[in-house]
């Protein structure tokens, strides 16, 4: 909700979607909550209505609007993309530019034509159902609830709740790809009798819901190269990850804001810089999604962990700290003392934890190398800005993000 403070949408979107006060979390019966305080509570709005919200302001801001237009080619000079085909009603019509933006989600048709390559990506090993339920009138003061947010695992399947607009909440669960053919064809019975059979859900699950049940069955997660001569990309088009920790798009609206800044600077080595930073900054969260949402993520480490985290108001201030992109989810909690509670949990003859602990300590290798790399391509690419900026005679100024770019401004 911060970035869209910034832009004065904040309030606006509260209007429609109230702050959600907190966040239940875990696995199995080892749950906790996470308060948000009063000033830093986040918003669950339908995408249907912030969508229309930020094209509204869009249009206000002086952006041309064009509604039930599709992307059908790219004109270009050379290697370079110098605008776009667009086609309404069945007319086509060529539209100049000196930077074509792609934001048309994972399928995204820009990146398609421009031949963005697809990197460090892999298939969700999970299919998940949701529909919207009418919010009841207790559910702000059930201390179950206390109108907030739930995320949890519960066996083989996560399971969660977002107060959404208004009167509604959104509810649902991921479950294993491979327990599709029991959806097949019953998906509003299996989901119904899913959430009924929960005991945090099934309060909630009265008569059917106020919408069609919605799905997502084969997702793949990835990042794509964000930018090339005269075109980039910006949110699920050029980075998708798993939704499982139930972080939204925060990241996508950061990442706007980033390009937009890159673009003003009319400079192909910005829009690298912005394509580069994107990386350094989101793998480590994407790495930590892809964790939260594998199927071994329900494991006894994981249960000491949540365990932990429940009862040290500490921890939980790291996570909140996470949430809000203030810092790393893997600085939440520090290695030596995951070592000591496994060590403590082996010693009480929980040996459960052995095999977790060692995947754990593999994986981290791996994801430490990875941000090293992300890390590296960064900086190079900021060098190469920098450098260009002295022999430009560019003035540096403060941009936003982790890094300065050049101003058009001169010394």
């Amino acid at each position: 909700m911060a970035l869209l403070d910034e832009l004065e949408l904040g309030d606006k979107v509260r209007r429609f979607a109230p702050p959600v006060p907190s966040m239940m979390y875990g696995n199995d019966d080892v749950t906790g909550r996470v308060e948000y305080p009063v000033g830093g509570r986040c918003s669950c709005p339908r995408r249907m209505d912030l969508d229309a919200l930020l094209l509204e302001e869009a249009r206000a801001s002086g952006a041309e609007v064009r509604a039930r237009t599709r992307l059908v080619g790219l004109l270009r000079d050379g290697e370079r993309v110098t605008g776009a085909v667009v086609e309404h009603d069945g007319v086509r019509e060529e539209i100049r530019a000196r930077i074509v933006v792609g934001a048309d989600g994972p399928h995204s048709t820009t990146a398609e034509l421009v031949g963005a390559e697809e990197y460090h990506g892999y298939d969700c090993p999970r299919a998940m159902y949701w529909a919207y339920w009418p919010r009841p009138d207790w559910f702000d003061t059930d201390p179950r609830y206390l109108g907030g947010a739930m995320n949890c695992t519960f066996g083989d399947d996560i399971v969660f709740v977002f107060p959404t607009n208004r009167d509604l909440l959104l509810i649902g669960v991921a479950f294993p790809k491979t327990q599709l053919p029991q959806w097949k064809g019953r998906a509003l019975e299996k989901l119904t009798e899913t959430l009924k059979g929960n005991r945090h859900t099934a309060p909630l699950i009265t008569g059917e819901p106020v919408s069609k049940v919605l799905g997502a069955l084969k997702l793949r997660f990835f990042f794509r190269q964000a930018a090339g001569p005269g075109w980039a990309l910006v949110g699920d088009a050029g980075l998708f990850m798993d939704p499982s920790p139930g972080f939204g798009i925060t990241d996508a609206l950061r990442d706007a804001r980033a390009l937009g800044q890159a673009i003003v600077e009319d400079d192909d080595r910005a829009l690298e810089c912005y394509w580069r930073q994107r990386d350094a900054t989101s793998i480590d969260l994407f790495e930590y999604s892809r964790g939260r949402g594998a199927l071994g993520h329900n494991n006894p480490l994981s249960r000491i962990l949540f365990g932990k985290l429940t009862a040290d108001p500490v921890l939980q201030a790291r996570l909140l700290a996470s949430q809000n992109r203030r810092c790393s989810p893997f600085a939440v909690f520090d290695p030596s003392d995951i070592k000591k509670w496994a060590d403590e949990a082996i010693a009480g003859g929980e040996t459960g934890v052995i095999q977790p602990l060692i995947d754990m300590s593999t994986r981290g290798e791996a994801i430490r190398a990875e941000m090293a790399l992300r890390q590296r391509l960064a900086d190079e690419a900021h060098a190469r800005w920098a450098q260009a900026c002295e022999s430009d005679d560019l003035a540096p100024v403060a941009a936003g993000g982790d890094r300065d770019v050049c101003a058009r401004a001169s010394i």
